[in-house]
């Protein structure tokens, strides 16, 4: 068995140890932009029939981790049905409704999808990947300085 002397172990382990705090620091505007930008991009591409919808996408910081910084896009319940559009009703279909099987006598033509939070993503996507980076290489290296 080989033993090493590491020297600087508790120096090394106290930058450690605060690195974690400094980058929580640091990330937490850094998404925050990303975020809003994220939010006008997508309100921006958003179908506005009345403009209530567009209106309601926002970003907004997640609060249930805790470990770390998180924020998120939201906007009203139908923004799933808007983006990906939904299926048509068939007429004389069977489906089940309250736990009873019934016949369709109505059909619905369904809707046409109508991205907007995804594309917005994807063209944003790299910018807030290398924002995101660069914050916590700048926090990592703040730290190392001390």
């Amino acid at each position: 068995m080989a033993k090493t002397k590491w020297i600087g172990k508790e120096k090394a382990f106290g930058k450690l140890k605060s690195l974690a705090p400094a980058i929580e620091k640091d990330l937490s505007p850094s998404l925050e932009k990303s975020a809003d930008e994220l939010a006008g991009l997508a309100r921006r591409y958003a179908p506005k029939k009345s403009g209530d919808y567009a209106r309601s996408i926002e970003a907004d910081q997640i609060k249930e981790d805790k470990q770390t910084p998180a924020w998120g896009l939201f906007a009203d319940f139908i923004w799933r049905f808007i983006e990906f559009g939904t299926k048509p009703g068939r007429y004389g279909a069977r489906t089940s409704s309250g736990g009873r099987d019934r016949k369709v006598y109505r059909t619905h033509p369904g809707t046409a999808a109508s991205p907007h939070i995804w594309p917005a993503y994807r063209i944003l996507q790299r910018r807030i990947k290398s924002r995101t980076s660069r914050t916590i290489n700048k926090a990592i290296k703040t730290v190392g300085r001390r």
